[in-house]
């Protein structure tokens, strides 16, 4: 039996990183989980996380295969090595608590119909998932990477269900799918397998209520389905149909490709901007209404460094078009514990007008733990001398969206977002809340060049687009740099058929509504599903605990 939970916690591992880049083959996600379902189903709780943890643990060191890229730009090869393994089996460990879990409530369950068995499937295992995948993406600052729904970038009808309920609502729709194709295995494997092993075995006879309870554990999973397909042919129908009547911006995407921040020196950062300010220029003969630049661009801070302020003055100046592009911010603040030089430093973004003044800015709220700061840094001031980039970033308090005007008189809020903020639904939910009517990412992948994250990356940002109904743009350094519409198409901007690694500019005409007609996942949150069911997790986890201790 041991050897088949190895074969099945395996292959589980494989179908799930099939699912993703660089395989992307999208529609193994739907039987991935059916070993690892008949583990849970037949075993105890104390194996079944055991189980569920290796197999996840081989999925996420495979998938997170572009961790080592970081050694070749800088970073110690054993500290980046202990990094991925740890982040991997961090992410397992939810694996496991929910293989636990499940395997908890489907313990005496019978092989036969019952009304447990259809509420496990259809209901408890998919919401239990979400609330591993809420709980992973926000818990100490959250790793929201790579959720099953991720892997349906490209099934653009499926992926209109995170409209309702956020890219959750795709994962719950998979596990369910999972379940029922489990207790398919189930009923077709085991009367086979009592005759290999040479048991004797009748077919129990069961009355037509029985036979079709037990049916429904898997005509119920695809009418659930189905109800998801018609709603998303419908919605992106009500797209089409209203498409061309938005306004039309302009917007040029630049993309330098500039090596990682610790091989920069004076001459690439010479070049970086020389390319930026022609590339921007090129196109500025087209009257975009907006240039956007990728994340910390600048080769300075702003404000109070001149020789930046006066860069982007003259490229605003040279281009006659404004300018949106990240940016080192530094505030003057009275010298405390937590700012012992009197300064607050920022990953921001800013918008600069035709003639480079400051017209609108954001500062990132979502900082990435050991790169932008180290914890505890605001309470034990000598740590921020451990920050990779040799600053320790304050985060931002709200959206700050950036207002940008035309000749014509017409306005477009834009939701800011920098670096992995596209990973996080909440940040893109709130602008949009607020107000916004596009959402632009600012980001730099140089950390990664060579491997698949930029790719992996991007398909996070489908699903904010979608989530919210607005569309996307992404400016990247080193890519991928892209538009997303508010169904999810992506039109992926390439140079030779390249998106990575490459440099490249380009002015694309996207048609933004004027008064986006919020989704109902705007209107809800997370509160419409990932958070009962991480409050649903929480508590069954606190039950099982105290049952055990008590027994």
């Amino acid at each position: 039996m041991i050897i088949l939970k190895v074969i099945g916690s395996v292959v589980s591992a494989l179908l799930l990183w099939a699912s993703f880049p660089p395989s992307a083959e999208s529609n193994s996600i739907w039987l991935a989980l059916v070993p690892l379902m008949l583990i849970i189903r037949h075993c105890s709780a104390r194996d079944a996380f055991k189980w569920g943890f290796w197999g996840a643990m081989a999925f996420w060191v495979a998938t997170l295969s572009w961790f080592p890229a970081i050694i070749k730009n800088g970073g110690p090869w054993y500290l980046v090595v202990l990094g991925q393994v740890a982040l991997a089996g961090w992410c397992a460990m939810f694996t496991g608590i929910f293989a636990w879990l499940s395997a908890s409530l489907w313990r005496g369950c019978s092989d036969g119909p019952s009304f447990k068995r259809l509420a496990l499937i259809v209901l408890v295992d998919p919401l239990l998932w979400v609330g591993t995948e809420y709980i992973r993406g926000t818990l100490f600052s959250g790793f929201a990477w790579n959720f099953l729904g991720v892997s349906q970038v490209h099934n653009t009808i499926i992926i209109q269900t995170a409209a309702l309920g956020g890219v959750y609502a795709v994962s719950a729709l998979i596990v369910m799918v999972n379940g029922a194709l489990t207790s398919i295995v189930e009923r077709a494997v085991y009367p086979l397998a009592m005759k290999i092993m040479k048991r004797e075995y009748a077919t129990p006879r069961i009355t037509f209520t029985q036979r079709l309870l037990k049916s429904s554990e898997s005509f119920v999973p695809l009418l659930l389905v189905l109800a998801c397909v018609n709603y998303g042919v419908q919605r992106i129908r009500e797209w089409q149909a209203t498409q061309m009547d938005e306004p039309l911006w302009r917007i040029v995407l630049v993309q330098p490709n500039t090596p990682c921040v610790f091989i920069n020196n004076d001459e690439i950062m010479r070049r970086q901007l020389e390319y930026l300010v022609s590339a921007s220029e090129q196109l500025a003969v087209s009257a975009p209404h907006l240039i956007i630049w990728p994340e910390t661009t600048l080769p300075g801070s702003v404000p109070y460094d001149a020789q930046t302020m006066g860069f982007v003055t003259r490229a605003a100046q040279a281009t006659d078009t404004p300018i949106l592009t990240g940016t080192l911010e530094v505030e003057s603040v009275a010298k405390s514990k937590r700012a012992p030089r009197g300064l607050n430093f920022y990953n921001a973004a800013w918008m600069f007008d035709k003639e480079g003044r400051e017209i609108g800015r954001y500062r990132k709220q979502h900082l990435v733990p050991f790169g932008e700061y180290i914890p505890l840094d605001k309470y034990i001031p000598v740590l921020q001398r451990l920050a990779p980039t040799g600053v320790s970033c304050t985060p931002g308090r709200d959206a700050s969206l950036i207002e940008l005007s035309d000749e014509e008189g017409r306005s477009l809020l834009i939701g800011s977002l920098i670096c992995f903020e596209d990973t996080v639904p909440v940040l893109s939910r709130r602008s949009v809340k607020a107000g916004a009517q596009m959402l632009a990412l600012m980001t730099n992948d140089a950390w990664f060049n060579g491997s698949i994250e930029p790719v992996q990356h991007m398909h996070q940002s489908v699903f904010r687009a979608v989530e919210c109904g607005v569309p996307l743009v992404r400016s990247a350094n080193s890519g991928v740099s892209c538009v997303v519409s508010a169904v999810g198409h992506v039109n992926q901007l390439m140079v030779d058929g390249v998106a990575t690694d490459v440099a490249g500019a380009w002015m694309i005409p996207l048609r933004i509504p004027e008064k986006p007609v919020p989704t109902l996942y705007v209107l809800t949150g997370d509160w419409i599903l990932a958070i009962p069911s991480a409050l649903l997790l929480a508590a069954l986890a606190a039950w099982f605990m105290f049952k055990k201790r008590d027994g």
